[in-house]
């Protein structure tokens, strides 16, 4: 199974990924409203602490007869949320519409008595729930925007790459080969010489890059892909020797 660093490897991974995330990023931040209380009373039914990695993450409460379980960020509360709460202990939340966030909530003592109401800025700020939401969403379209960057980065990188892995006598053309030697042969197949160095089309010898990925066609330089040995050819021109 390939890991996080595997697809790394890839450059279409971060295409991928730019364009979910800047997708999520849009959706984000044009979904962007100010915060709506709704209120929803009841008596606890459970309230417990959720860490990840060893860190506090967010508390979950359940009331009594209600099958949602709602969340909220202790941290983000004023006064200081208490620890805990009375079990069975009467309780009001708001929550954000449309989701299961409180963002505020009344606590009662042991005899449900003597409220003390807990609230969240964006319960006091409704618009300040707007700005908030418009700067994750913008945050995810900067990520997005920036793996698509590396992307098209990439590819254009590997596209210049390849053009420098020509030959030099791409730029130009290749020596001439002898008439003598590059009769046509009968019942003869295309392939490369034995020592790669030159490619027979079935009608004569073409010269193979330096790197034996390219051959000449006679006009310009073209891929080799897969080939074989060539049969039935004549012998190859001498390979040319590199001069200082």
């Amino acid at each position: 199974m390939i890991g996080l660093a595997g697809l790394l490897r890839f450059k279409w991974t971060y295409l991928v990924a730019g364009l979910i995330l800047g997708g999520f990023g849009v959706i984000t931040y044009f979904s962007a409203h100010p915060s709506k209380p709704v209120e929803v009373d009841g008596t606890e039914a459970s309230y417990v602490e959720v860490t990840k990695n060893n860190s506090y993450d967010h508390n979950e409460l359940q009331l009594a007869g209600d099958s949602n379980t709602y969340s909220l960020d202790k941290t983000s509360f004023h006064p200081a949320l208490p620890d805990k709460v009375y079990k069975g202990g009467m309780i009001q939340i708001w929550i954000d519409q449309g989701t299961r966030t409180i963002i505020a909530i009344t606590l009662y003592d042991a005899n449900d008595q003597n409220p003390t109401k807990y609230t969240t800025d964006v319960y006091d700020n409704p618009a300040n729930e707007t700005s908030n939401t418009q700067s994750g969403g913008l945050v995810l379209g900067t990520v997005g925007a920036i793996l698509i960057a590396i992307f098209a980065l990439w590819f254009v990188l590997g596209g210049r790459r390849r053009a420098t892995q020509l030959p030099a006598a791409s730029t130009g053309m290749p020596m001439a080969v002898p008439d003598a030697q590059s009769a046509a042969v009968a019942g003869s197949s295309p392939g490369v010489s034995a020592d790669g160095k030159w490619y027979w089309d079935g009608a004569q010898w073409r010269q193979v890059s330096d790197d034996g990925t390219y051959r000449w066609d006679g006009q310009k330089w073209v891929e080799m892909g897969t080939v074989y040995s060539a049969k039935g050819a004549p012998p190859p021109p001498p390979t040319p020797t590199p001069t200082a």
